[in-house]
């Protein structure tokens, strides 16, 4: 008895199981249809309207019911020719057939097999084509970038030059046909350590270009704006505006220009509360200069102006300078200051001896020193003047020269000798075309000359005097 007990209780087992097995792996349609509701007429009736919406629990659109991916989210990709609806990383995409009395008509257009491998990816849609970006899957972030192939329907691999793996920080322009990203996470749980689990950051910043399919280096995320991205992940993406990003951080709002290199931050305190009650980014989108956030339980959109008013501008950008340039320059800055330093400390060193040496040629001539006695004693008077800023009285000069009695034709011969000789022996010591004893009108008798030794000059006749 006990027996025919067992046998029963392990077909019905079976029988459950498989019951159960094969609910969960019902197809999803082919097609399906779609009643007219307030959230899809007003998406279609924008045609100029390019955005992607995340569709709510309560708002999806595609039948899951019963499936595989019933818990699975949807997005949908809207442009100003078509309408097209994903199942969350899974590849799975339906397009918008047609409008037919009171209900809209999709189509499934992929075959797609593989799938949880491109989990939180950017889906967009750039010259007609449908890409996909990035993803989470098989225990580890990508940086792949997936086309759909309309002939096969299948998506394919687009190779690139590089693989940068983003975590939710990223932008299209579809404009500049550029994926933006300001900086990369990288996990891996195939690779040992907390860091390949809970993400490692590279703050170099990118961009690729959708035509060549190369990334392209843009520098290092600037230290302040690092800051604000210190614990981003991807539940801090909000939605994409014109020329970037709206990110919460913190409950604080802030716009990533990406095409600019600039960032802002709201200062309007309402506009901030807006989006922290949308936090979760669902059935919300930008058209034109307002924000259309749809309430799945009243069944209307709730609409909130956007302005660049409503935001400031901060000091400091994206991205800056590459860390790899910053070196190099800074050792380039270093190198040259260094080479012209000794060149200086050379010249400086050459000059001292070029002096010493025109020194001891005047010294070896026919006169015992570089200046004699009343050369010595005009360069004294003058120097003793001069470094008080002071100027020298002709009569002063005279005196000092022996001539103070002599007739003024004389007096003037005498100077004018005594003085050019000292110049002379000056500018041949020095090797330089500087005079030592220069002239200048008296103020208050243009008549006469006054005479001084220029500043830039009473280092060199000092040390030549002690040598002397």
């Amino acid at each position: 008895m006990n027996y025919i007990k067992s046998i029963i209780f392990t077909i019905f087992l079976l029988l459950a199981f498989s019951i159960s097995n094969n609910a969960a792996m019902l197809d999803l349609p082919e097609h399906f249809k779609v009643p007219n509701n307030p959230f899809l007429d007003k998406i279609t009736s924008f045609k100029e309207l390019d955005a992607k919406v995340f569709l709510s629990k309560e708002n999806k659109i595609i039948p899951t019911e019963g499936t595989i991916f019933k818990f699975n989210g949807q997005e949908l990709l809207k442009t100003k020719d078509d309408l097209y609806l994903f199942i969350s990383q899974t590849g799975v995409i339906y397009q918008l057939e047609e409008k037919v009395d009171s209900f809209y008509s999709f189509h499934r257009i992929d075959v797609t097999i593989n799938i949880n491998y491109n989990i939180e990816c950017n889906n967009f849609i750039w010259n007609k084509h449908i890409y996909s970006y990035g993803g989470y899957g098989f225990w580890k972030l990508n940086g792949h970038l997936r086309a759909f192939n309309f002939l096969d329907k299948e998506w394919d691999i687009v190779p690139t030059n590089n693989e940068i793996v983003s975590n939710g920080y990223n932008w299209v322009s579809k404009k500049e046909g550029k994926l933006y990203v300001p900086f990369q996470a990288i996990v891996n749980a195939g690779i040992a350590g907390p860091e390949s689990i809970s993400g490692r950051r590279i703050y170099d910043s990118y961009y690729l270009d959708l035509v060549t399919k190369k990334w392209v280096k843009l520098g290092s995320l600037n230290a302040s704006a690092k800051k604000l991205v210190a614990d981003a992940n991807i539940t801090n993406s909000f939605f994409a505006v014109d020329s970037g990003y709206i990110y919460l951080v913190q409950d604080e709002a802030y716009y990533f220009n990406f095409i600019d290199n600039k960032i802002y931050k709201s200062k309007n305190s309402e506009l901030n509360q807006f989006f922290i009650r949308r936090s979760s980014s669902k059935d919300i989108f930008l058209y034109k200069d307002s924000i259309y956030s749809y309430s799945s339980q009243q069944q209307i959109y709730i609409t909130k102006k956007l302005s660049v008013d409503y935001f400031e501008l901060l000091s400091y950008p994206i991205w800056g300078l590459d860390n790899n340039y910053f070196y190099a320059i800074a050792f380039l800055v270093f190198l040259i200051f260094t080479v012209v330093f000794s060149v200086w400390l050379f010249n400086r060193s050459v000059y001292k001896k070029l002096e010493q040496s025109q020194l001891k040629i005047l010294k070896s001539k026919s006169i015992n020193q570089a200046f004699v006695g009343t050369e010595v004693a005009l360069i004294s008077l003058l120097l003793a003047a001069s470094k008080k800023d002071n100027n020298t009285e002709i009569h002063e000069v005279n005196h000092v020269l022996g001539i103070k009695d002599k007739n003024v034709g004389l007096q003037k011969k005498v100077r004018s000798d005594i003085i050019n000789a000292i110049n002379e022996k000056f500018q041949f010591i020095t090797q330089s075309e500087s005079p030592l004893i220069c002239s200048v009108r008296k103020e208050d008798d243009k008549r006469f000359y006054e005479y001084f030794i220029p500043a830039s000059e009473l280092e060199s006749i000092e040390r030549i005097l002690d040598k002397n």
